[in-house]
Order: C-alpha cells, then structure tokens, then sequence
C-alpha cells in the first residue's frame, strides 16, 4: 500500500531543461533511498515499504524520461532496480498480510488460539522470505554502483540531446497528458476479473501518480493535489483489492488450521467483494478530475 508513504519533497525551478531537471530528480531519488536504507541488518516491515518504494519512485524517473535515454542500457538498469526489489517482494507481501488481515481478525478475537497459530506461522514465513545474507545497505551500495556505471543518467547521448534541451514544463506536459489518456481509457474498460488486465492497470496509476509527484512542482500545486488525491484513492482501492488475493495464494501456502483459514478466506472475500463495488464510483471521481497541467 504505496500511499501510507509520503513523497519526497523536491521543488523544481521554472525554466529548467529536462537535463537540469532529470538531475535534480535522480539525485533526489537516490538520497532519499539511502535515506531508507538505513543500517540494521533486521529490516522492520515499514523500513522495507519504504525502501521498495523509494526504489520504484527511482524507476520512475527512468520510465519517464525514457526518451532520454538509450534504450537498452535503460531498461537493464531498471530490470536490475526491480531484481533487488523483488528481493524484498515476499517479505513484504508477508507484512500485508500481517498488518491488514491478521491483525484486524486477532482485534476483533483475541481468544482465538487458532488465529495466534496462524499469527505464528506467518512471521516464520516472513522471516524465511527474507533474503538470506542481504540488508537494505548492501542492497542500496549495490543500486548505487549500478547508477555509478550509467554515465548516461548524467550527459546525454548524441542522438538525445535534443531531448535533454527541451524545456522540462514542455516535456512534463506531453507526457502526463499521453499517460492521463490512456488511462483515462483503461479505467472505464478494465475486467477487474482479468488478472493480468487488473495489473497492467495497477502499473499505469503508479506511473501515473509517481510522474505527477515527480513534477507537480512546476505547475498550480493547489490543482495538482485535487487530481492527485483522486489518483491516489485509485490507487489504494486497487491496493486493497490485490492483497486480498495474494493474501489468499499466502494463506493456502500455510495450512494454517482449519477454523483459522476459513475466517480470513471469508475475510478476504469480503475485501475483494467491496472493492469491486466501490471500483466504479472511484474509477469515474478520477476521470472527472482536471489535469492540473491544463491549468
């Protein structure tokens, strides 16, 4: 669940090229993940959110400015950003699961032993997930090696100097109304039954919401926190919906007791089942917001 954590603040400049920008940006990036990486060899549950997320907020700095750069090497150095995340995947899909399934059903029936012995097998099965010999430190120093071998994160290639040139608001603006477009147009027609659909519409409200975050600075901020706030709820009511189901594929992997799987499958199901219905009215309140870069 991306929005419990708050974006880093960066303002940018009025007047900046996409080179000057995308500086600004990637040393924010990165900063803010070294923040995060901190120096405990035991990361807790929110010390790996927040890393998974400083290193998707990165990413996107990549995949925003892919016209940037080349093509090839860009897309190698954010497979190897998402192989160390995916590192933390299972771990982290165990905190969810924790935080927003167990422990609600063990407030709600604190004499539950069946539900303690799943509490128990859940927190193994977190620790096990964990990557053996690696902390969020040694992942970070191996993130920044890899940027450190990217000469052209820094100065454009020749045949993308153009682009580097470019005024960043210019840039900024054709970007954000090609990805509003689109998904604008995914989210009247997504099968939210589609697993592969439903996912592919997940990518595009991140890309979405962490480009306008990346950004908004050079635009009526006051505008862009009303379309944000749309986007964001989009984003946590899928959220919701997608760790109910991989709550499911963790749960069977348990054979947890009998009384205790039934209650979060019957949990579980209500989750899905709700957002579902609320889906569409949370679809149509982010169509109807206004493109602060209009504005």
């Amino acid at each position: 669940m991306d929005a419990v954590t708050r974006p880093d603040r960066k303002e940018l400049a009025d007047g900046l090229t996409v080179g000057d920008g995308l500086q600004e940006m990637l040393a924010g990036a990165l900063g803010a993940l070294r923040g995060r990486s901190g120096a405990t060899s035991r990361p807790t549950a929110d010390s790996v959110h927040r890393f998974r997320v400083g290193l998707r907020r990165l990413r996107s700095v990549l995949s925003a400015f892919a016209d940037a750069f080349p093509e090839a090497e860009r897309r190698a150095l954010s497979d190897r950003l998402r192989a160390v995340a995916q590192r933390y995947g299972r771990s982290r899909e165990w905190d969810v699961f924790l935080q927003y399934c167990v422990a609600p059903l063990r407030r709600s029936l604190p004499e539950d032993a069946t539900l303690r012995q799943l509490d128990r097998l859940a927190r193994q099965a977190r620790r096990q997930a964990m990557p053996p010999g690696d902390t969020l430190k040694s992942s970070f120093a191996e993130i920044e090696a890899a940027i450190a071998r990217a000469p052209w994160l820094h100065r454009p290639p020749p045949d993308r100097r153009d682009c580097w040139e470019r005024p960043l608001r210019d840039f900024a603006v054709e970007l954000l109304a090609a990805r509003h477009r689109r998904l604008r147009k995914r989210v009247k027609t997504v099968d939210l039954a589609d697993p592969v659909a439903f996912h592919q519409l997940r990518i595009r409200v991140k890309k979405m919401r962490y480009t306008s975050e990346l950004v908004k600075s050079l635009f009526d901020e006051s505008v862009a926190k009303k379309y944000l706030r749309r986007l964001v709820e989009l984003q946590d009511l899928m959220g919701r919906m997608n760790d109910a189901r991989v709550a499911g594929e963790l749960l069977r992997s348990l054979e947890p007791p009998p009384a205790a799987s039934a209650l979060v499958a019957g949990w579980l199901a209500h989750e899905i089942a709700v957002g579902g219905e609320q889906f569409p009215a949370c679809a149509r309140a982010f169509r109807r917001a206004d493109p602060f870069w209009e504005k």
